[in-house]
């Protein structure tokens, strides 16, 4: 019997101190002589159980919710760090307000750091004062500095205008007043494009920019830099407009002599490459003409190059009045020429390019023979891939076949 009563006690015990759900004791389960021991270890487990819960108040740093009973000897020590604490907390908010003197002397190795946070404070206070001082120093230069630069952004070159989000406003410009705004359909242009902009970047809240082109009515151009920023305190579009006009037109005239024939002014090897690639990709029918120039060399010999220039001229001249606006002409060689018709198939390329032919052999008459040679290959829709170089060749051998027959028509009239 005493066995089990103190196997129960025990047991209890043992719960009290290790688990985290404690088990229960019935009173009545033990002998009278155990009861008395019992209740005491029911008193027991009240007071570790409300110890734990103090202790866990505090290794949270929840001083409000720490209130041990009176009579629990086990919460002693907690209630002397719950003062402690107490205090610590109202000195570090007189720290806070900025009261450097408060001193700690009671929580050993925890009161020299704390000495030490207050002494490193007093001394950052005092270089911050410093600091102050020469910020404002620094901003009464700079506010000088600005002035400058305002003044200076006044006579730039570049107009700059800040715009309202809306677009609506015109909230600065560097010619100071609207009637002195140089690019103003500039203005109602970025105003048009605003929402499309808006819209797209609405959610982002950072920074960004965007850079854009626009010409305004006397065909001038300008490269336009619009970012998003804040002006005097709200967002804001600011525009740095700058006239390229002159860029412009030089990048067209090196454009144009890259991709253009100096003497027939139309596209140059170069240009037809470009144009059939971006044809090509389409997968539309196209009819690649290739067309050789007869008698060029025997004109130059005998008439002298102007009049060779003046043949070639008037082959190209022949050949525009005859094809249409999205076919694409090039010259690729002294007297080679190449003639993309788009969407046009072989029979109906081949007659336009027969009726270009009796037009050029027909037409103001000299006192020498005029014909060209052509080769024509067919690329249907939906073709598979194919790169103008194959084409031409294909088509440059087509070519021969009729080079030879016209050779053999004017051999006698031309003496070659």
């Amino acid at each position: 019997m005493e066995d089990r009563n103190c196997e129960l006690l025990f047991e209890y015990l043992r719960s009290i101190l290790y688990d985290s759900e404690v088990k229960t004791l019935e009173i009545d389960s033990l002998d009278e002589p155990f009861r008395k021991l019992g209740m005491g270890l029911q008193y027991l487990e009240t007071a570790v159980k409300e110890m734990k819960q103090c202790s866990a108040a505090l290794s949270k740093g929840d001083l409000s919710s720490f209130k041990p009973a009176r009579e629990n000897f086990l919460c002693e020590n907690l209630k002397n760090i719950h003062a402690n604490l107490n205090h610590l907390t109202w000195q570090a908010k007189q720290v806070a307000k900025g009261d450097y003197s408060q001193t700690v002397s009671y929580l050993g190795e925890f009161s020299e750091a704390f000495n030490t946070m207050t002494e490193q404070l007093r001394e950052r206070e005092r270089s911050l004062k410093l600091i102050v001082e020469q910020e404002k120093k620094h901003a009464e230069m700079a506010e000088s500095y600005s002035q400058l630069l305002m003044e200076l952004i006044a006579r730039s070159e570049e107009e700059i205008l800040v715009i309202s989000l809306d677009g609506q406003s015109l909230l600065y410009s560097n010619r100071r007043t609207e009637d002195e705004v140089r690019n103003w359909d500039v203005y109602k242009q970025w105003i048009s494009q605003i929402e499309q902009k808006t819209q797209k970047n609405n959610r982002r809240k950072e920074l960004y920019e965007w850079k854009w082109e626009a010409e305004d009515s006397d065909h001038r151009f300008y490269a336009i830099t619009t970012g998003k920023m804040k002006w005097q305190g709200e967002w804001a579009y600011v525009n740095i407009v700058q006239e390229v006009t002159e860029t412009r037109v030089k990048e067209e005239q090196l454009k144009a002599e890259a991709y253009q024939d100096m003497l027939t002014r139309i596209g140059n090897r170069f240009y037809l490459k470009e144009k059939a690639e971006e044809i090509l990709k389409t997968g539309e029918p196209v009819s690649v003409c290739y067309c050789d120039l007869d008698h060029l060399k025997y004109i130059n010999d005998t008439f002298g190059h102007q009049e060779g220039d003046a043949y070639i001229r008037f082959f190209v001249r022949i050949v525009n009045e005859n094809i249409r606006e999205e076919d694409i002409f090039a010259r690729i060689g002294g007297d080679e020429f190449c003639i993309l018709m788009r969407d046009c198939a072989g029979d109906d390329a081949r007659k336009r390019l027969s009726d270009i032919q009796k037009q050029f052999v027909l037409r103001e008459k000299k006192n020498y023979a005029r014909s060209f040679s052509c080769g024509i290959v067919g690329v249907p829709r939906n073709h598979d891939k194919v790169d103008l170089d194959t084409l031409l060749h294909e088509a440059d051998e087509v070519m021969y076949d009729q080079k030879r027959e016209h050779k053999k028509e004017y051999q006698s009239e031309l003496g070659i």
